[in-house]
């Protein structure tokens, strides 16, 4: 489990997750081009004549050789976009977790508009609501509340040395290596 190895060979679920969620964004930026490839993960019909992609196999599903949103370069904009400032930000992050939680809202934002183009979204019940739209918007709203709560906890202990962010386990900014320093070897250094 998880939680053995984070005690067990020091690992932090949390660091880690800062980590991969700005590689998730290159990764998800570079690999959206399958669906180019593979003609699928569209959008609706454009309603123009020169901006949008078309192929066979969307041809076929449309019926007819009109051109249709390319979602997928929408997202790969947008994550390496997110990348650049991801990357950026992580230099900068205050406490554990932050990173993963501006991935989960900067992605969750850009899935909730994407997902309403595209055609082939699963729809909950009979109701016209897109079940992936749905989701990023509350994985969205979710992370947004969670960096507001720990920015406002941030600036309240701004000055207070004690305080500990995220999990009791937060980052210590001046020991940057995450060694503790006992109170013996303070006066040594």
């Amino acid at each position: 489990s998880i939680f053995i190895m984070q005690r067990i060979y020091k690992f932090n679920l949390l660091s880690a997750l800062d980590i991969t969620s700005v590689g998730f964004l290159i990764g998800q930026g570079i690999g959206r081009w399958g669906n180019f490839v593979n003609q699928e993960a569209y959008g609706t019909l454009t309603g123009s004549n020169w901006f949008g992609m078309t192929g066979n196999r969307i041809a076929a599903e449309m019926g007819s050789d009109a051109l249709v949103h390319p979602c997928f370069l929408y997202e790969s904009i947008w994550c390496i976009i997110g990348f650049f400032l991801l990357n950026h930000f992580s230099k900068k992050r205050k406490y554990k977790g932050q990173i993963v939680l501006m991935y989960g809202a900067w992605y969750g934002f850009e899935r909730t508009f994407i997902e309403l183009l595209r055609t082939d979204s699963l729809m909950l019940g009979n109701s016209g609501i897109r079940v992936s739209s749905l989701l990023s918007a509350l994985l969205c709203l979710a992370c947004v509340t969670v960096l507001i709560v720990m920015h406002k906890k941030q600036s309240a202990h701004k000055n207070d040395s004690d305080y500990i962010p995220m999990f009791a386990d937060g980052i210590d900014t001046e020991n940057t290596d995450n060694t503790e320093i006992s109170e013996e070897n303070k006066g040594e250094n």
